[in-house]
């Protein structure tokens, strides 16, 4: 069991170099192959233009796109000319989360970067992750923007709440969790959970994961009237974590981004690479 096919989005911008160490990373280790995505947005100019100037303001976003996707590919090739892994270079156009999220379901594993810093939000998804998420069908690595990431998952906390999205993410990490050295699962507030009577019953969890050959600590902690993620946030820090894994909690991707929620908001806020699955 391992991610043989390794997606990761890349764009011109210095984040994608700790992108695509991490992805190249993760193909060397499970021996896997890795494919390079950029996307090219669509040269949609905001209504705020003049009329007169619409068509000359797309013509100067359309020559910026296609030179920032030489650039990312650029970038692509020259990090992974000394692999030994399989590599493939991909670059499509159209809105950007709905693409990415389209050809993810054709991979074990996507990496992305925090936040698009390459376009404005009138062009694309500032949020990317939180968006892409809901319709990728697949895992998601989310590397925050400042960090140039080497390899991860050595310290690793896994939030568990007992709900179908924290058992997917779980379930989803195990190739990664039996690399690790150090594992914790971590409950916040377990006993005010309703996925499952009783509570989140995070021993059965560690004890379903030892069968998996990973043995786990259990953490279980009162918010305190604190928020989720400041607490998952702090968790993290405080075991010296290189990987978060939870749950992309949220009904529908409208409900998300009007209430807010958890996921969003260590998506948003995260120093360490987050594993999210839905």
């Amino acid at each position: 069991m391992g991610f043989k096919d390794i997606l990761v989005h890349v764009d011109s911008t210095a984040a994608s170099r700790g992108r695509l160490k991490l992805a190249l990373l993760l193909a060397d280790c499970f021996g896997g192959r890795l494919i390079g995505l950029h996307v090219t947005p669509d040269a949609s100019v905001p209504p705020y233009f003049k009329p007169s100037a619409i068509e000359r303001i797309a013509r100067i976003y359309t020559t910026n796109a296609h030179a920032a996707a030489k650039r990312a590919e650029a970038l692509f090739r020259n990090e992974t000319k000394r692999t030994g892994a399989p590599v493939v270079w991909e670059c499509i156009s159209g809105v950007m989360d709905e693409r990415i999220a389209e050809r993810a379901r054709f991979a074990d594993l996507l990496v992305i970067g925090q936040f698009d810093a390459e376009n404005p939000p009138s062009i694309s998804s500032f949020s990317l992750p939180a968006k892409v998420v809901f319709d990728s069908a697949s895992p998601i690595i989310v590397v925050p923007n400042e960090r140039d990431t080497g390899d991860i998952g050595k310290h690793i906390v896994a939030a568990w709440d007992g709900s179908p999205e924290a058992a997917r993410a779980i379930r989803d990490a195990i190739p990664l969790l039996r690399r690790a050295k150090r594992v914790m699962l971590l409950a916040v507030d377990p006993d005010e959970q309703g996925h499952i009577p009783g509570g989140a019953d995070a021993l059965q969890m560690a004890d379903h994961l030892l069968r998996h050959g990973v043995e786990a600590i259990v953490e279980e902690i009162s918010s305190g009237g604190s928020n989720v993620s400041e607490m998952l946030s702090m968790q993290a820090a405080e075991f010296s974590a290189d990987l978060l894994i939870m749950g992309a909690y949220g009904h529908s991707r409208v409900l998300e981004f009007i209430v807010g929620g958890t996921t969003v908001r260590v998506l948003e806020n995260t120093k360490t690479p987050v594993f999210i699955s839905r």
